[in-house]
């Protein structure tokens, strides 16, 4: 299994099955597993997990919906509204409004949040928390150094966008299998003028040719507009996989170091001595200890409750 796929593109959960109800001709791209999964929240649902924000007892600012009858993760919402898959903020730790290095990705791959596998959305968070122990930088050139893009491809058709270890592995995956996420998705909406105003920013506005167009006082024209997609796009994948990666030579002097000390941590770690049931070390076909490298635990970084916590996980 490579680093960041889940359950294999066009197979769902055994206990669903996919019912194509979209009619938008503008979503034929899309694959059949993201067209076809309906979402099984309800609103009496003992489990839904609707925390999406961290206001305390100040005034909402967003509302969770469940999605009408026909309306999938990939469809488009009014009113600035757009799916999340509920691990993201449940298990993930994602909080409304993203933050700028969050929408920075999204805007960079051109992506919905959805469109993302949860993996690449786990390794989004967890390597601003690694970022932050280190008191390095947490900057976009240098995840996509670290991260490559992976997709699920079903014909002529696309499902989710997937992030893969360039080189240097680094991470862990925050799961094995997706199953049970798929069915969980919801939409969110922004409520107050403050939640719909983080979704947008000005935007420089260039000519045909791709030159910047310039007022009459010789500046950059900007406009309103969203800092990423907030439906699913096929606009992605107008571009190959390789350019939205960060070459060593792009990065700067600090984000080059901020690698190696990234490294430096993974590199302490002790790798891991598998046993038998009896608790003997289990040995591989040369009669050696079967032993494996051992990365950053993505998950159970994420679950940390506290600043301390993730320090003693780090290591740091």
């Amino acid at each position: 299994m490579s680093d960041t796929e889940g359950v294999p593109e066009g197979q769902a959960s055994s206990k669903h099955k996919l019912v194509d109800t979209i009619a938008d001709p503008e979503l034929a791209w899309v694959a059949p597993e993201p067209r076809g999964i309906a979402s099984v929240l309800t609103a009496n649902d003992s489990w839904l997990y609707t925390i999406v924000e961290n206001n305390g007892a100040g005034p909402v600012n967003w509302e969770v919906h469940v999605p009408a009858e026909g309306e999938q993760i990939c469809s488009p919402y009014t009113e600035g509204g757009f799916t999340m898959y509920e691990l993201a903020f449940r298990e993930l730790g994602y909080k409304l409004p993203f933050n700028d290095f969050e929408a920075e990705v999204f805007g960079r791959l051109n992506v919905a949040p959805s469109q993302l596998h949860p993996n690449a959305m786990a390794f989004i968070r967890a390597y601003q928390v690694l970022c932050r122990y280190l008191e390095v930088e947490a900057t976009v050139p240098l995840f996509f150094h670290i991260f490559k893009i992976q997709r699920q491809r079903v014909g002529d058709q696309q499902g989710w966008v997937s992030l893969k270890h360039a080189s240097s592995k680094i991470f862990k995956m925050f799961v094995e299998s997706a199953r049970g996420f798929k069915e969980r998705y919801y939409v969110i909406k922004p409520v107050k003028e403050f939640a719909l105003n983080s979704l947008y920013m000005d935007k420089p506005v260039f000519l045909e040719d791709g030159s910047p167009q310039l007022d009459e006082e010789g500046e950059q024209v900007t406009e309103w507009g969203l800092r990423f997609p907030l439906a699913w796009t096929s606009e992605h994948f107008q571009m190959g996989t390789k350019e939205y990666l960060s070459a060593a030579m792009d990065l700067t002097p600090e984000e080059r170091a901020g690698f190696l000390k990234m490294k430096a941590v993974v590199k302490k770690f002790k790798p891991c001595t598998f046993t038998t049931a009896t608790g003997a070390v289990a040995l591989d076909k040369y009669g050696k200890p079967r032993v494996e490298a051992r990365f950053v635990n993505t998950k159970a970084l994420l679950a940390c409750k506290s600043v301390e916590e993730e320090k003693l996980l780090l290591g740091i």
